[in-house]
């Protein structure tokens, strides 16, 4: 006689919150976070610009958005998308290096297929960065926010 099918394991643990009841799908929650992180970064970015001026070089700007939304985003992916707690500074620091490695690609790809390959920069990067996006889910969910 067959055992009867256990139930699927239950996408967040711990109790969901008034999101997660309404997105159940964690991918959809971390594609939501991910573009509003996105639009915050680059709001930060463009005022970042705006008040250290000219003078300033963009990349310092860049660096300050990076950091601070980094940051931000770790905490909202933890506590919203993968619900997980104990062990912040592991997560952090793995958080980094998903991050970290996925802008190398990013930038290692868009070098070789633009500049190497002649292809045009726009669509090039979106491409890649539907790449990044799955990289990076699959990163966090069994890297970063891993639990045994």
């Amino acid at each position: 006689m067959a055992s009867p099918k256990k139930p699927d394991a239950p996408l967040f643990s711990g109790e969901a919150g008034p999101l997660q009841r309404l997105i159940r799908d964690q991918r959809v929650l971390f594609l939501l976070v991910g573009g509003a992180n996105t639009a915050f970064s680059t709001a930060l970015f463009a005022a970042l610009s705006w008040l250290l001026g000219p003078s300033v070089p963009s990349a310092v700007s860049l660096f300050i958005a990076w950091v601070v939304s980094l940051v931000l985003v770790f905490n909202v992916y933890r506590h919203l998308v993968f619900r997980v707690s104990g062990h912040v500074l592991r997560d952090f620091l793995r958080f980094v290096g998903v991050n970290t490695l996925s802008f190398l690609f990013n930038a290692g790809a868009l070098t070789l297929l633009v500049e190497g390959a002649g292809l045009p920069a726009i669509p090039t990067q979106v491409c890649i960065t539907v790449v990044v996006v799955v990289f990076n889910y699959v990163g966090h969910k069994y890297f970063s926010f891993r639990r045994t």
